[in-house]
C-alpha cells in the first residue's frame, strides 16, 4: 500500500504577524533607528523570508531617488535557490511622483549564478518597458508586447513606496492595476487600511499600521508601516520581506549553508 504524502500544516497556513513570530522569522530583527522621510531619498533593505524548505531565502534592497520630475526606484533582489544557486535581479524604474508611484519607463536585468558564482547558461535576460497614454509596451530579446492598461497602474515594487505615504485610518481605499515583475499585469486591485498592531523587535515594542491588498490574480498582501512611515514588513502567501539593514549579510549566510549542503549531498551520491 502506497504511503500518503505527509503535509506540514505550517506550510499551508497564510502568513500573518503572529504566525511570522511563531515561525521565528522576527526573533533576531532589530527596530529601525534614525530619521526617515518617505518623500525624500532613502534606502531600505529587507530579508526575503520563504516558507518553502527548498529555498534558503534572499534579500531585497530598494533605493528611492527623488528627481526633478518624478521618482527613480533602484531594485536589487537576490533569491537563494535549490543547492545554493542564486538568482539576482536588478531593476531601475522611473516613476511619477504621484499617489501610485506610477512606472513610466524601466530596465530590468536578471541572471542565475551557480554554486561557484558563475553565470548559468541561458538564464540571463534584459527587459525594458514603458507606460505612455494608458498603453504598456514591454521589450524582451527581439519580442515586443503591447497592451492597454487600466488606470491608475502601479508595480509590486512601487507599492513599497506607496504605503509609506498613506495616512493610516484616514486612508480611502485605493483601486488600481499592478505590474508584477514589470511584465505581468494584474487588474482590479484594492488597497485599504486594516488597523494597527503592536509587535516586539529587539526587545522594543512598536506600533505598526497595516494595509491590505487584495485583487484579481494575486494572493492577499499585508504591509506594515511604523510611526515614522517606514515599511517594516510586507508578506503574501509563503514569502515575507522583513526590514533589516544587514539583509545582504543574512542572505550570504544562508547561501553558504545552501552551497555547503549541496556539496555534501553531491558527495553522498
Amino acid at each position: 500500500m502506497a504511503k500518503k504524502a505527509r503535509t506540514d500544516p505550517a506550510r499551508s497556513r497564510p502568513l500573518t504577524l503572529p504566525f511570522l513570530r511563531d515561525l521565528g522569522a522576527l526573533k533576531d530583527l532589530a527596530p529601525p533607528t534614525g530619521r526617515f522621510d518617505p518623500s525624500g531619498a532613502w534606502t531600505s533593505q529587507y530579508r526575503l523570508w520563504l516558507v518553502q524548505r527548498w529555498r534558503g531565502g534572499g534579500s531585497l534592497r530598494l533605493r528611492r531617488e527623488p528627481l526633478s520630475e518624478g521618482v527613480r526606484l533602484h531594485v536589487d533582489l537576490a533569491v537563494v535557490e535549490v543547492s545554493g544557486y542564486l538568482r539576482r535581479l536588478h531593476a531601475v524604474l522611473d516613476c511619477a511622483a504621484d499617489a501610485f508611484c506610477t512606472p513610466r519607463s524601466w530596465k530590468l536585468t536578471s541572471q542565475n549564478l551557480d554554486r561557484n558564482d558563475r553565470p548559468t547558461t541561458g538564464t540571463a535576460f534584459t527587459e525594458t518597458g514603458t507606460i505612455r497614454g494608458g498603453r504598456l509596451e514591454v521589450r524582451f530579446a527581439k519580442r515586443t508586447g503591447k497592451q492597454e492598461v487600466p488606470q491608475p497602474v502601479t508595480s509590486n515594487w512601487s507599492l513599497f513606496d506607496v504605503v509609506q505615504h498613506l495616512p493610516a485610518e484616514k486612508t480611502r481605499p485605493l483601486r488600481f492595476a499592478v505590474l508584477e515583475e514589470m511584465d505581468l499585469l494584474k487588474p482590479a486591485q484594492r488597497l485599504a487600511f486594516r488597523g494597527t498592531q503592536q509587535i516586539e523587535l529587539g526587545g522594543q515594542k512598536l506600533r505598526l499600521r497595516g494595509y491590505h491588498q487584495v485583487g484579481r490574480g494575486v494572493l492577499p498582501w499585508q504591509y506594515w508601516v511604523d510611526d515614522a512611515g517606514r515599511l517594516l514588513l510586507a508578506f503574501s502567501g509563503v514569502r515575507a520581506f522583513l526590514y533589516d539593514p544587514n539583509a545582504e549579510q543574512w542572505m550570504q549566510d544562508r547561501l553558504r549553508k545552501a552551497r555547503g549542503a549541496g556539496r555534501e549531498g553531491g558527495r553522498a551520491k
